[in-house]
């Protein structure tokens, strides 16, 4: 059983991600031989990033960065989801990535899911290249967007978005 750590990377009030990882995990759910669940960045304390040391060279000490590679550690594969804010992903999904050590990714699968206006195109470029360093992000990538993919703020998935979301969790699997 792969188990998929999905990543909510908003925290703020009125947060579309809420609803959009609640069906990535149920659609995850659904694939044989996958278990996913959120883990939503509002249940984190992480302030902005002040090691003494990056992550690479030492593991942080602060107990909710220990608590989140620990959570993300304990996975098998991970799914980021992302809103596009100013062309990139939110700085609380930065900063929360800025805690990680390698260890805590080492071997996994990186699965990325977005939306904005414009698909999330530039944020899931950007979250592709800040998350280089970290496991194998695959191929395919789902961007969402808000003017055709949503009804009344809610995702109302197509047969092809669907078919996109199964696409990325096989390849975690693959």
């Amino acid at each position: 059983m792969a188990n998929v750590a999905v990543v909510l990377g908003s925290t703020r009030p009125g947060r579309a991600g809420q609803g959009i990882a609640q069906w990535v995990v149920s659609e995850a759910n659904k694939v044989e031989g996958v278990s996913a669940a959120v883990v939503d960045l509002a249940d984190f304390d992480l302030p902005f990033f002040a090691e003494p040391v990056p992550p690479s060279m030492e593991a942080p000490k602060l107990p909710e960065a220990v608590r989140f590679a620990q959570v993300l550690g304990a996975a098998d594969a991970v799914v980021f989801v992302t809103p596009e804010y100013n062309q990139s992903i939110p700085g609380v999904l930065k900063n929360a990535i800025d805690y990680l050590p390698p260890a805590a990714m080492d071997g996994k699968k990186i699965g990325l899911v977005g939306y904005s206006w414009h698909s999330a195109a530039s944020a899931l470029a950007h979250l592709r290249t800040v998350l280089a360093m970290f496991g194998t992000t695959v191929e395919p990538q789902l961007g969402l967007n808000l003017g055709t993919d949503f009804r009344d703020g809610a995702l109302v998935p197509t047969p092809e978005i669907e078919a996109g979301l199964r696409a990325v969790v096989e390849a975690l699997k693959a």
